[in-house]
């Protein structure tokens, strides 16, 4: 579910450094945030017109991973995160502070949950995720922002904030 929302619900999870000094002193349950999958490409035509790659530049990042009695799973995040975001096509890039702190909410089979947001985040939407919030493919936020996502898709997005659209910047 995490690669349907990529945002702050997939930033730390996807690309997610362990970070030392933050790491160092974090309380269990809190732990780092580890990556396994790398920097990641959003895809030409699904995000945006254009593929956009996005990196780590700073990482402190922790997370607190519950699983409730009923198999729901809650992970929050706090922390630094500061990733570029580069347009494959011209080379332009932007570099954002998507700290968060973040919550996300999955049931317990996996293909739905929630998706909070406070502060700085980012999400990505693919097609469906667009079609069904009028979002564009990848938005920038400040404030609180809610999403929920179902059957491989993000269905609702609300926020009480600002937003960029993140296509339009990197354009």
């Amino acid at each position: 579910m995490r690669n349907l929302i990529i945002g702050a619900v997939a930033a730390a999870a996807l690309l997610g450094v362990p970070a030392a000094a933050e790491a160092a002193t974090a309380d269990p349950p809190w732990s780092p945030v580890t990556n396994p999958l790398g920097p990641i490409t959003l895809p030409a035509g699904h995000n945006c017109a254009f593929a956009v790659d996005v990196a780590v530049v700073t990482n402190n990042e922790l997370q607190d991973v519950t699983k409730l009695a009923d198999g729901t799973t809650v992970i929050q995040k706090k922390g630094n995160l500061v990733l570029s975001f580069t347009n494959d096509t011209t080379g332009k890039t932007l570099e954002e502070n998507v700290s968060g702190p973040t919550t996300e909410t999955d049931s317990p089979h996996g293909s739905s949950g929630t998706f909070q947001g406070a502060g700085p985040t980012w999400l990505a939407f693919g097609p469906h995720g667009q079609a069904n919030t009028g979002e564009p493919g990848l938005v920038f936020t400040k404030g609180q922002v809610i999403t929920t996502f179902a059957n491989g898709a993000t269905q609702t997005f609300s926020l009480n904030g600002t937003q960029q659209n993140g296509c339009a910047l990197l354009s």
